[in-house]
């Protein structure tokens, strides 16, 4: 019996996409204490209660990321999330105070919480059901790389470049991943889901 194909295009572009949006994230997570003791002179309690702050809104967006997922289709969602997730990294070289620093910090709380839910829902709509073990392992291998290399970057950035560059290349490394998003094809089973019975 032949083995059902798990790397098809939507499979390597939502891959190489979930790659690009950790990284995007993880390339900051080093960076950002420095930037705001350096540009807002912020306490070390008052860095993490505004890194935190970005936890805390992705997992209360979850639930209810989760419950909508199910009622709509789930790659426009992503896609939209995804892009809202980049275009927040924007908002961060714009605040001027620490107070819209904090803002634009929960803001993208809410879109990671929302997007990592939809690529996780949707990865699964993708794969052949057969493998769908294989290919979530997969899927969370390119989490791991980008926690592997995103911070050591962003480090490596710091010593050579100003902070309002790396904050550009979170930007341009997002919106690389949204072009491969973009690729990943799946049926609206919004509606087959909706039509089973009870």
């Amino acid at each position: 019996m032949q083995k059902e194909i798990l790397w098809t295009k939507s499979f390597i572009s939502a891959c190489i996409g979930n790659f690009l949006l950790f990284f995007a994230f993880y390339l900051l997570v080093p960076v950002f204490p420095l930037y705001l003791i350096e540009k807002y002179d912020a306490s070390k309690s008052l860095v993490g209660v505004i890194l935190s702050s970005y936890t805390i809104a992705a997992l209360l967006i979850r639930p209810f990321a989760g419950f909508v997922l199910d009622m709509l289709y789930r790659r426009p969602l992503y896609l939209a999330a995804y892009v809202l997730f980049v275009l927040t990294f924007v908002g961060y070289p714009l605040a001027h105070t620490i107070g819209l620093f904090l803002f634009f910090r929960i803001l993208h709380g809410f879109t990671f919480g929302f997007v990592t839910t939809a690529g996780n829902s949707l990865i699964i709509d993708i794969m052949p059901p057969a493998r769908r073990g294989e290919g979530l392992g997969y899927f969370g291998v390119a989490n791991n790389l980008a926690m592997a290399v995103g911070p050591m970057t962003g480090l490596m950035l710091h010593d050579v470049v100003s902070f309002d560059v790396i904050f550009y290349t979170a930007i341009a490394t997002g919106l690389t991943g949204f072009v491969f998003a973009t690729n990943i094809k799946s049926e609206n089973l919004a509606d087959k889901r909706n039509k089973q019975p009870v």
